[in-house]
């Protein structure tokens, strides 16, 4: 317990000066030492200045201890991935947050807060709680100073920064010694997905194996949910289909069981984009139909969705009509030019082949590989190479071959 902070905090509180809480008590260069945290004053001197403020010590310990429990269930919510939960103990710690700035608590508390902004998408409020955390990283201690990287890192990914995230959980390797026990599993499961973005296969899934045994231990069922769906995503991508297909199945069921909406929802796209690289399109289709009435038109799954069904739904021109205008709804800059491009694809399927060949090359590939659209190049890659493989254009196919190729994973 900080006690000169709270000290400062009452007498604050109470309009108090220096010099009016510390006549009759000590001086008042006493008082600003011990509101500074560079002295620890004697018992009867504290007391003295509580109690001229009303404030009683035995409550003021029952408070904090109180605090503690509070603050130790909001982290616990954000480890466990209980947003609900977790939004409602950050307006619970909101009303007391000048008092917690006042207690030994107030660097975790705000750690967490920059965690929990990123957890609810609150990006704005993210930037400016890490520019606050930069100026007090002088005071962290080794395990603090690698959590505020940690959830740097998390926040250049949630902004698309994916090389700046890469970069920054290679520097946290070299400081493993000082993660935090509560949040090893996470680091694994970051770790994994950031690999996983760039297609190094191999090692996402062993950081993600040691994500789903680190949750295993600690009982956290949610996000070892979220870890096995990274896993069942690799082994799709290494065409382990018996694998992939065998976990999905049990992310799903229990996403639906657990009322994990949102994660219900990725599993079922990942797992009928699967069945439908297995030619298994009446099951796909059937899924992404359920995901486009479920979702909310214009977000980014929904138009990924809108994109496998013109790929693999018979349909008349009307319903590819419509179609094509949900891909063009507002979204973010990038997200909008991708979806785009492929609007402009299957409005283009009406024409001769070569029109479309000539929109792969020229738009859609060249796009697709300065964003880092890892399995969109992949795809399209394959099938160009196969095309000039077919008119023995050897030079075209070998280029488009390497691509797929060096996009292709470890």
């Amino acid at each position: 317990m900080n006690i000169g902070s709270v000290i400062k905090y009452y007498r604050l509180k109470h309009n108090l000066t220096q010099s009016q809480l510390a006549d009759g008590i000590c001086s008042v260069s006493h008082l600003s030492k011990i509101e500074s945290n560079t002295y620890t004053p004697h018992e009867d001197t504290y007391e003295a200045l509580l109690s001229k403020m009303g404030v009683q010590l035995k409550k003021e310990l029952e408070h904090q201890k109180r605090l503690e429990q509070q603050l130790g269930r909001f982290i616990d919510c954000s480890l466990h991935y209980d947003l609900d939960n977790l939004k409602k103990m950050y307006h619970e710690l909101a009303k007391v947050d000048g008092y917690l700035q006042s207690t030994d608590l107030v660097t975790q508390y705000e750690l967490f807060k920059f965690r929990y902004y990123l957890h609810v998408n609150q990006y704005d409020k993210a930037l400016e709680q890490q520019k606050m955390l930069d100026k007090l990283k002088a005071s962290f201690t080794a395990p603090e100073l690698w959590m505020s990287q940690f959830f740097q890192a998390i926040q250049f990914s949630s902004l698309g920064q994916y090389k700046d995230a890469m970069a920054l959980m290679d520097e946290l390797d070299q400081g493993v010694q000082s993660i935090p026990q509560k949040l090893e599993g996470e680091y694994y499961y970051q770790k994994a997905r950031i690999l996983l973005l760039f297609d190094r296969l191999e090692l996402s899934a062993y950081y993600a194996e040691l994500a789903v045994r680190a949750y295993q231990m600690h009982h956290n069922y949610i996000r070892l949910l979220h870890a096995q769906l990274l896993l069942a995503i690799n082994y799709t991508r290494r065409d382990l289909i018996t694998q992939a297909a065998s976990l999905y199945e049990v992310i799903k069921r229990n996403a639906k069981v657990t009322h994990q909406n949102e994660l219900y929802q990725t599993v079922l796209y990942n797992y009928a984009e699967l069945l439908k690289s297995q030619k298994e399109d009446t099951q796909a289709i059937e899924w992404f139909e359920e995901l486009k009435e479920a979702l909310e038109p214009g977000s980014y799954l929904y138009k990924a969705v809108v994109v496998n069904l013109l790929e693999v739904k018979p349909m008349g021109k009307e319903e590819t009509k419509l179609l094509i205008e949900q891909l063009r709804k507002d979204g973010t800059p990038k997200e909008e030019e991708y979806f785009k491009i492929y609007s402009n694809y299957y409005e283009k399927q009406k024409f001769s082949q070569q029109d479309l060949l000539n929109y792969k090359e020229d738009k859609m590939f060249p796009f697709f590989k300065k964003y880092g659209y890892i399995k969109d190049i992949r795809q399209l890659s394959e099938d160009l190479a196969l095309y000039y493989k077919e008119r023995e254009d050897w030079e075209r196919a070998y280029y488009y071959q390497t691509q797929f190729i060096e996009n292709g994973g470890e």
